[in-house]
């Protein structure tokens, strides 16, 4: 990097060694024209980033020893491709200042001026600058305040990056079978912003026969909307000869930190006669110091990056393109017979009793995965339209209630009531939905969920069953099911049994199994089909009041097997009405491992006297662990567990 730097810097001396040799020539072009000698100066110099060239022409037109009215046109550029374009126009007296005073008099130049000029700052932005200044300058010493004041716009913008849209779910269309959310895309826009500002600097030749000057300033910007920059300079400037000279700078900002500069400059024409310690009158074509920031790049103005972070308005992200909505409207309204794609639509949706063995494999066909939509009201769940049987849903088919306009799941009593049963058969789903039982379905079909087949189901935010109509059992699955299921935040109203379960593994989390009738059961998990079983409760509760018997949790295993129940905080109630009747929290049993582990919770018994109450009851190799931490109660006292 320095040896690039180093090579640049030749380059500037070459180009000055080239100007120093035309100063015959200039001077001669310009001798008979103006009062005062014009001054030309060319200044390169190189930093730790760029290359920079200045060319400035000091033109007296109205001019004397003592007074100059002078025009100055000034061009800056960088290897950054930055740079400005100025003209400026100043006056400069010199005079003895403070005659008669005990201090002496006091000879020095006095100017005023105004430059306006054209900038290429950074990121390509361009700016119209006004730069008005005063200055003082003594045979040793100079001060300079310049102000400077961007024209037109200031803010310029850079680019604009877009970030992946992100969905708004509480922005929800329906189109045909499709749900579509609308998105924003999240964008940052990198504007260049310029403002105001002002510097100062203050220059001492440090020795009287020797002509080496140090300076000192600082400087101050207030771009629009981003925080101001400020900063501080210093330098030194030493005259090898009458017309060359070298020089060190070095500022410091909250911008651009530490920036270093070593550069050459050339001085031909003008009213000098010596570098060092000078007359007054002959720095009256002396160049006007400016834009003290910007050292180390080509443009004037110092100018600061701003981001914004703005969302706009992205295309609708289709989130699923297989819905069959339904509503009380809606048609044919025949048992699902006949279904076309253009039926069950978000426009033409399907009707209160299209829900049918008949009608779930057409969907199944049309939309595969299809996920039914109902906004409210009652619908039908049986095989055909008025029938004693079940609804079968296909695989990967899901039910759920929806808000009135379909955008959200329904709860509490906006939730869609289902008259009749269903069959979860592979990979199925109940969402937010209510099943209760009607007359017709008899034997086996008073099972309010029964799950099939080798997949997993969900039952989710439902309720099934009502403690006034009851199923017989509420879930159950069949001799060959061999899936996993979730039951999530539901409740589940039965007379004999609430759930029977014999899969490889079912999670009821945040449930409620309430059983009212004879002999029951809340939860039983039997592998009486030969697979191990297990059942896992968290933060549930199960209630069960029996008039003869009535048990919280069985597990029930064959020879060779295992089933195995774990609640974790959960509450049990088990209550028997008559007095010769039996209540138990937990009862494992059977031939082979049955196994209950209750940890943190409580088991509450109720029984009139003479009734049986058991905490805990095992037959065969049957284990029931119970926590410390457990809570047991009989009749309201607490015991022993």
């Amino acid at each position: 990097m320095w040896l690039k730097r180093m090579r640049q810097f030749c380059l500037v001396g070459i180009a000055a060694s080239l100007l120093l040799l035309m100063e015959p020539v200039t001077a001669s072009l310009v001798k008979d024209h103006f009062p005062l000698p014009p001054r030309i100066l060319a200044n390169g110099y190189v930093s730790s980033d760029y290359m920079v060239a200045h060319t400035d022409l000091m033109l007296p037109v109205l001019a004397d020893k003592a007074h100059s009215v002078y025009l100055n046109p000034s061009i800056n550029y960088g290897s950054d491709k930055q740079g400005y374009l100025d003209l400026g126009l100043g006056y400069r007296c010199a005079r003895n200042f403070w005659t008669g005073s005990k201090f002496g008099s006091i000879p020095a130049i006095l100017g005023v001026y105004l430059f306006a000029g054209y900038s290429r700052i950074n990121n390509n932005a361009r700016l119209w600058v006004i730069n008005p200044g005063v200055e003082a300058l003594a045979s040793r010493w100079d001060a300079h305040a310049n102000a400077y004041i961007p024209m037109g716009d200031r803010n310029f913008h850079v680019s604009t990056l877009n970030n992946p849209p992100v969905p708004v779910p509480s922005d929800i269309t329906f189109s045909g079978h499709s749900e579509f959310v609308a998105t924003l895309v999240p964008q940052q826009i990198i504007s260049q912003h310029a403002g105001d500002g002002a510097d100062v600097e203050l220059a001492y030749q440090l020795f009287s026969r020797i002509p080496l000057k140090g300076y000192l300033g600082a400087y101050f910007f207030a771009p629009a909307q981003v925080n101001p920059i400020w900063g501080s300079a210093t330098g030194l400037e030493y005259w090898v000869n009458s017309n060359v000279k070298t020089f060190f700078s070095y500022t410091y900002d909250n911008l651009r930190h530490s920036t270093g500069a070593l550069g050459v400059g050339i001085e031909l024409g003008g009213t000098h006669v010596h570098r060092s310690d000078p007359s007054v009158e002959e720095r009256i074509t002396d160049p006007v110091h400016r834009y003290l920031a910007k050292l180390g790049q080509g443009s004037g103005m110092p100018a600061r990056q701003g981001y914004q972070n703005v969302f706009m308005q992205g295309a609708p992200q289709l989130l699923f393109n297989n819905i069959a909505f339904f509503s009380q409207t809606g048609g044919p309204n025949d048992g699902g017979l006949g279904l076309t794609i253009a039926n069950c639509t978000y426009e033409n949706p399907c009707g209160p009793t299209d829900l049918t063995n008949a009608g779930a494999m057409t969907l199944a066909a049309l939309l595969p995965n299809t996920m039914m939509y109902f906004n409210g009201g009652t619908y039908a769940a049986l095989n055909v339209p008025g029938g004693s049987n079940r609804v079968t849903l296909q695989l990967g088919q899901s039910v759920s209630s929806r808000t009135p306009d379909y955008t959200q799941l329904a709860t509490g009593t906006g939730r869609s009531t289902f008259s009749g049963a269903f069959l979860l058969d592979n990979n199925d789903a109940l969402n937010n939905v209510i099943v209760l039982p009607v007359p017709s379905l008899v034997g086996p079909t008073t099972i309010g969920v029964r799950v099939d087949n080798l997949a997993n189901f969900s039952i989710t935010g439902s309720q099934i069953g009502s403690a006034e109509n009851p199923y017989t059992n509420g879930i159950s699955d069949s001799p060959f099911y061999n899936g996993q299921g979730v039951i999530n935040n539901s409740q589940i109203f039965a007379s004999s049994t609430g759930i029977i379960y014999g899969g490889p593994l079912l999670f009821i989390q945040n449930s409620m199994v309430n059983v009212t009738g004879a002999s029951i059961i809340g939860v039983i998990v039997d592998n009486g089909f030969g697979s191990a079983s297990f059942v896992n409760l968290v933060n549930s509760q199960i209630n069960v009041i029996g008039a003869s018997s009535s048990v919280g949790i069985s597990s029930v295993a064959v020879p060779t097997t295992s089933a195995t129940a774990v609640a974790n905080n959960t509450t049990v109630r088990s209550i028997v009405l008559n007095s010769n009747g039996t209540a138990t929290a937990l009862s494992a049993i059977g031939s082979g491992s049955s196994l209950i582990q209750f940890n943190q919770g409580a088991l509450s018994l109720t029984g009139s006297a003479g009734a049986t109450i058991n905490t805990r009851y095992t037959v065969g190799i049957g284990t029931i662990t119970i926590s410390p931490s457990t809570i047991c109660m009989i009749n309201g006292s607490p015991v022993s567990c």
